[in-house]
């Protein structure tokens, strides 16, 4: 199947006619942006093939104009079993389909049941699609992810290409009656989940019950068996317990620990009054040396203070002579100081007047500024006001625009609604036949012509023909189309213009006037002072800032008699200045200079006095401490009570070292430590004692209990019916194995049967899929879906990336394909947006497995990524509005 040409008209986005172009067999490529009505196409090709003509279903509803008025008219070329074929549908409004080919021309539903028939699809319920294997092979966008889901008549179209009979290879009637009884028999020993059920459940459940009583048992005869071991080694532990002598030496060792530890205290309390004493005499040894050390730094002290004296007193008389030599030198300065400020200040003076003259030449060319600023925003305002009344002279506007353009989008959609009530006329003109044929006093071409109105069809030599196309709806669609031509009009006279291009133009004229205005009004607000000043305030601001100038001015007169350069006048003003400030600085240096060593023989004169006075008096004071210890204490006395403190020191740590000789082993914390362990194992013994007495006596007990209880013959009992229930467990067992043998026998018989039933349409899906994925194997289920994919291992489908779903379900259908091309049944391949997942190596492996289907069968790819597909070497496919002939007349 070759589909050579796609025309559609009145189809969602596409109003007027246009015709996909370029289509041949092999790979054919429509690459388009978004938006672009490729999907539309697509649902375009369903319709006409799969969709009845008189089909009022929701898909034929989707397909109308965007607006929701129109009938859809979809037109086919294809080329089936070498016969060239026309197809052509008209859907909700004067619906009709006409089929054309082979020798024949079928109208209504006679063209759709032989188009089922060539096709070999069944009709849908209710005018839904036919059902079919071309559902599955023209993939929509955003389905090529998913395998295809297979109507009935679609599977029984792959089961008739197979040309197999399940039955005969399973055994038929016969491997059935054997699985049913196999089944049945299994029922009465497995419930349904496989669970043992009636007597094989209750051998089972038996034989649990008698083991675990019999555990039961087995557990109370090893728990008597090891009370009676048990009994043994409690009497040896209550002997050794219950040991007098051990008993003994645990009290005589408690004892000696307590004799120990009061020993420790003993220790512990001399050593602490031995050392108590020792540092005492160490302390008054200390404050001995101390006293003795105090007394000698005082005499050091006294010496360097009384040499210190003598000293400041010499220094002193010289800075007397120092202080009265700078009192002379500075009041001859003085005068010099005087004489060089009044020179400054005489040119201070003639640089004031030199200064006026500069500042009045600064305020005359101020003045003449300002005056040329206000002549400018004079101007400026002037330039606004005259395009602000060229603006308003306009009369049309973006908005005005936008109604015109609006009524005419209007006009031009109840134009098309007028088209789709046409009739169209398919002319073919003989040989020298041209000019014979009037319409409405036009000759006509060769071409298809619409009428949408009664005319006259003159036919020179022969006659007249009346056309009237149909009425229905007709005068409506006439008063809209008035109705829509009213509204222009009064747009466009609203606008002032006579169409639509004028009023562009007059709207272009606007914009370059609402420029200059902008323009305009940019050099005024350069020009004003602040951005929410008005042009008024500020010329009014301008003539306010001329008048303050001439004002100043007058105020500084004319400062001269005005033949020399102010600023010369400036210069020479400054360089004098410079020349006095310059002689005053020398003097009042020279003056600093005195004053300073004054300042200084001052301050060193003051300071060694006061250092003398601190000097003599810190003298007088040590001198007077030292007699007066010496009264208190004399030097001979501090020396016999330092020998003393020497003398008692040493006794003290004699005495120490002798009682650290005489320290016991151990510490006192340990001795304690050893105390409570020897108590608590006495009371732990105690404890321990009386707790094998108890346990002993509750052994004995339990014990004579149980030697009267029959455990043995007990025991007995349950392992004989435990061995009975455990024989009839394995009958059971046996017997369902045997079953479950036969019904998986069967099973494999007819897996085995149903692998030979799908090995055709595995061995189409194979060559595709090992060239993409190589070593890997497909398994292929009994409802034609592939489930999984066996690489190094089974991997299911469901578990696979987005990317190889896609190129799985792309290459299944390249399967379906080829097996139907092989039986001569009709097939072609559609993938609207696919292949979006696979990486650039799949890319170009997919694009190797389609070129080598394409020798065999028609490919058609839409995609908005046209990219990605250059590779592909496929023919481009071209959508182009059908010819000027072919418009609606009228």
């Amino acid at each position: 199947m070759i589909l050579r040409g796609l025309e559609v008209e009145q189809v969602r986005r596409f109003g007027d006619a246009v015709r996909l172009t370029g289509l041949g067999p092999g790979i054919n490529l429509l690459g388009a942006p978004n938006e672009f009505g490729k999907s539309t196409l697509l649902a375009a090709l369903r319709a006409v093939f799969l969709l009845p003509h008189g089909s009022k279903a929701r898909p034929i509803a989707d397909l109308q104009p965007y607006g929701g008025r129109g009938a859809p008219r979809i037109a086919v070329d294809f080329t089936l079993d070498g016969g060239d074929w026309r197809l052509e549908k008209r859907f909700m409004q004067r619906a009709f389909a006409r089929l054309e080919g082979g020798g024949e021309r079928l109208d209504g539903d006679a063209a759709e049941a032989r188009l089922q028939d060539l096709l070999g699809v069944e009709a849908g319920k209710r005018g839904a699609e036919a059902m079919g294997l071309l559902n599955a092979l023209w993939v929509t966008q955003g389905q090529s992810l998913v395998q295809p889901d297979l109507s009935d008549p679609a599977r029984a179209t792959i089961r008739s290409c197979l040309e197999a009979d399940l039955d005969a290879m399973t055994g038929g009637d016969a491997a059935g009656r054997v699985l049913a009884r196999v089944t049945a028999d299994l029922a009465v020993l497995l419930d349904g989940r496989g669970n043992p059920r009636g007597r094989f459940r209750a051998a089972k459940e038996g034989e649990q019950e008698a083991a675990a009583e019999l555990a039961r048992l087995e557990t109370r005869r090893q728990g008597l068996e090891d009370d009676l071991n048990a009994m043994a080694d409690l009497r040896r532990r209550l002997a050794h317990e219950d040991d007098a002598d051990r008993r003994e030496k645990e009290r005589a060792g408690l004892a000696e620990a307590g004799r120990v530890r009061d020993r420790l205290r003993d220790y512990d309390a001399r050593h602490r009054a031995a050392r108590a004493v020792r540092d005492h005499a160490a302390a008054q040894l200390a404050a001995v040396r101390q006293d003795l050390a105090g007394r000698a730094a005082w005499e050091r002290d006294l010496a360097a203070g009384t040499a210190r004296v003598a000293e400041l007193e010499g220094a002193l008389q010289a800075a007397q002579g120092a202080h009265d030599a700078a009192g002379a030198a500075h009041a001859a300065r003085l005068e010099a100081v005087r004489m060089a400020d009044a020179g400054r200040q005489a040119a201070r003076r003639a640089l004031d007047l030199a200064a006026g003259r500069v500042e009045r030449a600064r305020l005359v060319r101020e003045r003449r500024e300002a005056a040329a600023a206000l002549d400018r925003l004079d101007e400026a305002a002037r330039a606004v006001t005259q395009a602000a009344a060229e603006l308003d002279a306009c009369t049309i506007d973006d908005a005005r625009l936008g109604a015109i353009r609006k009524a005419e989008r209007a006009l031009d959609a109840a134009r098309a609604a007028s088209r789709a009530q046409a009739t169209t006329l398919d002319v073919t003109l003989a040989d020298g036949a041209r000019g014979r044929l009037v319409l409405d006093g036009q000759a006509l071409e060769s071409g298809r012509i619409v009428v949408t109105d009664n005319a006259v069809l003159r036919i020179e030599g022969i006659g007249t023909i009346r056309i009237e196309p149909a009425s229905h709806g007709r005068d409506a669609l006439r008063a809209e189309l008035a109705g829509a031509e009213e509204v222009l009009r009064r747009a466009l006279a609203a606008a002032g213009c006579a169409d639509t291009p004028a009023a562009e133009a007059a709207l272009a004229v606007r914009r370059q006037a609402e420029l200059a205005f902008q323009a305009a009004r940019t050099v005024l607000g350069g020009l004003l002072a602040g951005a929410d000043q008005v042009p008024a305030t500020a010329m009014e601001a301008a003539r306010r800032r001329l008048a303050d100038l001439d004002v100043r001015i007058a105020r500084i007169g004319e400062a001269g008699d005005g033949t020399d350069d102010p600023l010369a006048m400036l210069e020479a003003a400054r360089q004098a200045m410079d020349v006095a400030e310059a002689r005053y600085d020398a003097a009042h240096r020279a003056l600093l200079s005195p004053d300073e060593t004054m300042r200084r023989a001052a301050e060193d004169l003051a300071r060694l006095r006061a250092e003398w006075q601190v000097a003599r008096d810190g003298a007088t004071q040590l001198a007077r401490d030292l007699e007066a210890a010496r009264a208190v204490e004399a030097d001979e006395a501090l020396s016999a009570r330092l020998a003393a403190g020497h003398e008692a020191a040493e006794r003290a740590e004699q005495a120490l070292v002798r009682i650290e000789e005489t320290r016991p082993e151990g510490t006192e914390a340990l001795a304690d430590a050893a105390i409570q362990r020897l108590e608590r194992t006495i009371q732990e013994g105690h404890a321990r004692l009386a707790a094998l007495r108890q346990e002993m006596a509750a052994r004995e007990a339990r014990i004579r209990a149980a030697e009267g209880d029959g455990l043995d013959e007990r025991i007995a009992a349950q392992e004989r019916l435990r061995a009975a229930h455990a024989a009839e467990d394995a009958a059971c067992a046996r017997e369902v194995a045997i079953l479950q043998c036969l019904r998986d026998a069967v099973a494999a018989a007819e897996r085995a049967a149903t692998e030979r039933y799908l090995a055709p349409l595995a061995r189409a899906i194979q060559p595709a899929l090992a060239a993409l994925f190589p070593r890997a194997v497909a398994t292929v289920e009994p409802d034609f879906s592939i489930s999984a994919l066996s690489r190094r291992i089974d991997e299911p489908f469901a578990t696979l990336s987005d990317g190889t779903r896609e190129q799985i379900a792309v290459l299944a259908r390249l399967g379906l394909a080829d097996l139907m091309q092989a039986r001569g049944r009709p097939a072609m391949l559609v993938l609207d947006d696919a292949l979006t997942y696979a990486d650039s190596g799949r890319l170009d492996r997919m694009f190797d497995i389609l070129t080598e289907a394409a020798g065999r069968l028609q490919i058609l790819i839409l995609t908005c990524r046209t990219e990605l597909f250059t590779g592909l070497g496929a023919r481009r496919l071209a959508v182009e509005p059908v010819g000027e002939q072919n418009q609606p007349a009228g």
